[in-house]
């Protein structure tokens, strides 16, 4: 696989404009902003977020410790990481937050965890990122309701499927009715998903891509999403409405998820 390309760094500043436009499971993106793989400080919220939650759990010394390892498979994964266009493609950071999840994974599951701790782990440490004031959070969130930002992501899912990229998204812009929802997207395909896949970690995606939830949460976005590729189904199924409650199946029942097997059982 290609190595990725360099990019400009993020800084905890910059976290609230990426979080608030993702779209497909991890998150996050926003046109000019991108990161240094392997620069130390890119993933810095990450990092953090991820440290406090094991610390509460496990001690200082031994979340230390993990994160250690997570930051050397963090930079293993990211030499592997496929290049899809760069800072050029909005897809490109979410791939980024993806290849980051999945070192935690990756190092976690080393440590006797189960998928399903893990994933509440991930789970709290997007919670603890969105640590700001509700009026802010609000208003960040609706920024991705105005023309520009629509009409970018429409553009970027248009252009998603010349399918330039064996590792990048495939998307449809579904426009609004008005009503039900102002906007959506199909996504076919998700890199996040095919490069778990590539490292045999599949059974952790459904968990990632809970951090859609948290986003739109925090952010009031108003995502409603019934069905993810992660999932078994052919398409993760993104409706946004401004000023709506979040409802991502299969977090209905609060924790822990409700997740589904291709013949839609419950597991």
């Amino acid at each position: 696989m290609a190595k990725s390309k360099r990019v400009q760094p993020m800084n905890r500043r910059n976290f609230l404009k990426a979080t608030a436009i993702t779209a497909g499971a991890t998150v996050l993106g926003g046109g000019g902003l991108s990161l240094v793989l392997h620069d130390p400080d890119s993933l810095k919220d990450h990092f953090e977020s991820v440290e406090k939650v094991l610390s509460a759990g496990l001690g200082n010394n031994r979340a230390t410790g993990l994160m250690m390892d997570v930051h050397s498979e963090q930079q293993a994964l990211a030499a592997d990481m496929p290049y899809i266009g760069g800072n050029k493609n909005i897809f490109t950071q979410w791939l980024v937050y993806g290849v980051y999840y999945l070192a935690v994974y990756r190092v976690l599951k080393a440590d006797g965890n189960t998928v399903g701790e893990i994933g509440r782990i991930v789970f709290d440490a997007f919670r603890k990122m969105a640590d700001y004031p509700g009026w802010m959070l609000y208003l960040i969130g609706k920024l991705k309701y105005n023309r520009k930002y629509i009409d970018t992501l429409r553009r970027s899912a248009l252009r998603s499927q010349e399918k330039r990229y064996p590792g990048d998204w495939v998307a449809t812009f579904i426009e609004g009715d008005g009503e039900s929802f102002d906007y959506g997207i199909d996504i076919t395909e998700c890199g996040i998903h095919k490069f778990f896949q590539s490292y045999g970690a599949q059974e952790f995606t459904p968990y990632m891509c809970l951090s859609d939830f948290v986003v739109s949460d925090v952010f009031n976005r108003g995502l409603i999403r019934y069905e993810t590729l992660a999932e078994g189904a052919a398409r993760c199924d993104f409706r946004y409405k401004k000023d709506r409650s979040t409802f991502v199946y299969p977090l209905r029942d609060g924790w822990p998820p409700k997740f589904k097997n291709t013949h839609g059982l419950a597991l």
